[in-house]
């Protein structure tokens, strides 16, 4: 164990589900849960947080550096855990995911996204050249 203590959210996730995923319970529950997933759900919930409390969403955008930041340091974990395995192993488990995603509605969202993300070249560019956005642009 550290000497440094770390205080935030993802750590306390970190070690409530160290203790939690030691007990069969909590794996079936979450094995539960992963498997009522309802995508189809997903443009009402949407359509609820942004329309019944603007608020919220606004306050999620103001986290997003925070949240971007932590997927993109689980994203690379998970890629440093992940070349542990063996590729063949790793290929057979992706085939059989991604056979079941709506590529129709992903290709939708990708596009979609890529428009965001081109209306927001802007402020990237300024961001990866390492100059502050300036305010009205």
């Amino acid at each position: 164990m550290t000497n440094t203590i770390n205080k935030g959210i993802i750590d306390a996730i970190n070690r409530i589900l160290g203790e939690l995923l030691k007990k069969p319970v909590c794996k079936n529950t979450i094995r539960s849960v992963l498997n009522s997933i309802d995508p189809e759900s997903a443009r009402d919930l949407v359509k609820t947080l942004i329309w019944q409390d603007p608020e919220l969403v606004l306050s999620l955008m103001g986290a997003a550096p925070s949240i971007i930041n932590t997927m993109i340091k689980a994203l690379d974990e998970i890629g440093l855990q992940i070349e542990k395995f063996p590729p063949d192993l790793v290929q057979n488990f992706a085939r059989a995911i991604v056979q079941d995603i709506d590529k129709e509605t992903m290709g939708r969202a990708l596009s979609n996204l890529s428009k965001i993300i081109n209306n927001l070249s802007p402020i990237f560019s300024e961001l990866f050249e390492g100059k502050e956005p300036m305010k009205g642009e």
